[in-house]
Order: structure tokens, then sequence, then C-alpha cells
């Protein structure tokens, strides 16, 4: 309800209906006075915001600290006292990316440029502080210099230990950094095929050739990061030490029986790789920039494209439960989605919180939060759908692999398309 004047005439000024209260009961309209002061119009643009905000954070609150709640209140037709979920999937979806690619996605550049500029300023102070050594022996003799330059030199000492400890932690920092960015192509599925291309594009030195690498990641920032073989499940998949060019992988393909021949897709994927390991170290990093960075920003689309996918499954796992309609489903995956938005925001501020601090306990509620985010599913899905304890698990398994396999492909294709736009 809005805070202006109500008219005193009850015909509806938009239908003409007569008004039996505040809002029209034909359209909807508030039956309010038509001229507006430009106070009013302020007051009303502010009354909007308070309203919005205070239904956002309310529904907020309901959807971390009691999962499932909003979907079973949703359904039962109680919807007014909260954000709607489509509404809400979009403002978190929008604020998390805004927030990623404008500040997290940023944060790896300037990781790299502070290690840069600490590595120098380490150089620096150890060239100065050879030099002070130096002079500290060829003023051996006299007894009050040799003591000032040995204390400027201790001086100097502190400050290379400092700074080879912050050059040792900004590095740890970068790696972890590239973890978290490279989590949306760590999706561990169980098909040999998918898997092939999207987690095992490894570095892999002459000396490490029959190691293999348990860590299914995608290894591709570097130039040297296609100079070895493609390997899953200890079998080579693609060996560019084999494969020179796109040419020869044609003509092996051809050669197989149609059996044994890579599928559309893998073959898409080999053949843009084989393209980029063509090129000289330089092109073929800009290339692999340039590649990552498009799926990075294709990523929004790929997850809006897995809702109907995750909802479809829900409907498999729930299929005798007559109650629940495929919108049900959906409504949950919306709220599901919209909890792990917010969590990796958290996830990112409380690392943010470490860096800032330095102080270990943010290490803790970081992986109590990532915890919680794995639990949070399963009690969704047991307060929502009202099963017990094992059926719940077993299905959140289930649910957990089938969404692992389809998110493989969806991210097998979208960085396809991401590969042939570079």
């Amino acid at each position: 309800m809005s805070h202006f004047r109500e008219r005193t005439e009850k015909n509806c000024l938009n239908c003409n209906a007569v008004v039996a209260g505040r809002y029209c009961q034909v359209c909807g309209q508030e039956n309010i006075a038509p001229k507006e002061s430009a106070w009013h119009l302020i007051t009303h643009f502010f009354y909007d915001i308070t309203h919005f905000d205070g239904r956002f954070f309310s529904t907020v609150k309901y959807l971390l600290l009691k999962p499932g709640f909003l979907t079973a209140e949703y359904t039962r037709g109680r919807r007014m006292s909260y954000l709607h979920p489509v509404r809400m999937y979009v403002f978190t979806s929008a604020l998390f990316f805004l927030i990623y690619f404008s500040f997290i996605n940023e944060h790896s550049d300037h990781t790299k440029e502070q290690i840069s500029s600490l590595k120098e300023q380490l150089v620096l102070k150890e060239d100065q502080a050879k030099r002070l050594y130096l002079l500290k022996v060829a003023n051996a003799k006299d007894t009050v210099m040799a003591a000032a330059i040995g204390r400027a030199l201790s001086d100097y000492e502190a400050d290379i230990a400092q700074l080879q400890k912050k050059v040792a932690a900004a590095s740890v920092h970068e790696t972890n950094s590239k973890k978290i960015d490279k989590a949306y192509t760590d999706i561990k599925g169980r098909s040999t095929i998918l898997n092939a291309v999207i987690d095992s594009v490894r570095e892999e030195s002459k000396k490490e050739r029959q190691s293999h690498i348990a860590d299914s990641a995608l290894h591709a920032g570097t130039p040297d990061s296609l100079s070895g073989r493609v390997i899953i499940n200890d079998r080579d998949i693609l060996d560019f030490n084999v494969y020179k060019d796109q040419d020869a992988y044609i003509a092996v393909q051809r050669q197989l029986p149609q059996d044994r021949r890579d599928g559309i897709i893998e073959r898409s994927v080999k053949l843009r790789l084989l393209r980029i390991h063509m090129e000289k170290p330089e092109e073929r990093e800009k290339l692999l920039d340039d590649l990552f960075e498009r799926f990075k920003h294709s990523f929004p689309k790929l997850l809006f494209v897995s809702l109907p996918f995750f909802a479809f499954f829900l409907w498999l796992l729930y299929f005798r439960r007559k109650e629940f309609y495929y919108a049900d489903h959906g409504i949950f995956t919306v709220h599901i989605y919209c909890a792990i938005f917010i969590f990796i925001l958290l996830f990112y501020l409380l690392r943010a919180m470490q860096d800032a601090s330095g102080w270990n306990i943010f290490s803790w509620l970081k992986t109590g939060l990532v915890v919680y985010g794995v639990y949070f599913v399963y009690k969704a899905m047991r307060n929502f759908y009202g099963q017990g304890r094992y059926k719940t698990l077993v299905k959140y398994i289930v649910l957990s692999g089938m969404t692992s396999v389809i998110m493989t492909i969806l991210v097998l294709i979208f960085l396809t398309i991401s590969a042939y736009n570079i």
C-alpha cells in the first residue's frame, strides 16, 4: 500500500469501475489522486526502494537459514511476503556477476602486478645489501663506520626477509585464486569422452611423461600448457607431439573405423586446440587468454541454460510425487541457484577479509561455508519434498551425479562456442 492520499470519488480512473476499497477490484489500480507533487514523486521513489530492499533481505534470511522453506511457501500460495523467485534470481545473479567481473576477476591481474612489484623491490634491496656488505669490509678498520654500516645492513636483511615472506604469500594466494577462477571448469563427470576435453589439458614435461596427474583441472593458462599430452584415466587422448597440426589429426580420424572416431563436439574442440598449439608461443598465450575470457563471460548463460535440466532431474527423482509439478521443481531450482550465488559472494568476502587481516579464522569460516553449502541442498530437498534422511541422501547423490554430467556437457558446448569466437 502506498502512502498517498486516497480519492474521495469511488470510480476507478483507469477502467471507470466502482471501487469498493483502496484498490480497484477489476484492474487493480490504486484509487489515489492523479496529481502528485515533486515531493510525492521523491518519497514514492524511496518508499519503493525501501519496500523492495525490505522484502529482499527478509527473503534472503529465510532462503539461507531455512532451506526449502521459501519454495514450500510459494507452492502453498503464500507469496506476497517474499520476493518473487524469478525476480530474486535476476537480482542475485546480476549482483553476483557484476561484482565478479568488476572486482573479483580483476584481483588476479592485481596480484600478478603486486608480485612483480615485490620482486623488483626485493632485487633492489638484495643488491643494496651486497653493496653495504662490501662497504663494511672496505671500512673494517673504521670501527664507527663499520658498526653503522652493520646496523644498516641488519635493517636491510630484515626488510629482505619481510619481502621474501610477502612474495611467498602473494604467490600462494595467486595459485589459490587461479584454482577458484578455474572452478567453473573443474566439473568432474564420469564420462571419459567428456572429461577428456574439459578436465585434462595438462602441462607435462618430458621428465614427467610417465606420471599421471590426479587433479583433473583445466591447465591452459601458460604458453607451455599445450606442449604435452591430454591424459585421462592413464590413457592418452590427444598427444600434441604426435598430432603436430590439424591435418595430421584429420588424416588419422579418416582412417579409423566409424565407431572409433571422435564425436562432433570432441572433434571440434581438439581441432581448435591444435590450431592454438600451432601458433607462436606469444600468440598461443593470447589466444588462450581470449578463449577463457570469453568462456567466463558466457558462464551466466550456461547457468541459466542449466536451470531447466536441474529441474527436470528433480522431476525424474520425484516422479511418483504427483503433487509436485515441473514448475514446482523449477521454483526449487531457482531458490537453490540464488543461495549458491550468495554463498559464493560470501566466500569471496571472507577471502578478502582474510587477505586484509591475515587471520586464520577466516580460513575456517570459508571451510564451514563450503560444508554448509553442500549440506544446504540436501536439507532443502528433505524439507521441501518431505522424505526421510536415507531416501533424500540417495536422491541427493544421484542428483549430484546427473548434474555433474549435464554441467560437463554444457561447459564443453560453451567452451567450443567460445573457441570458435576467438
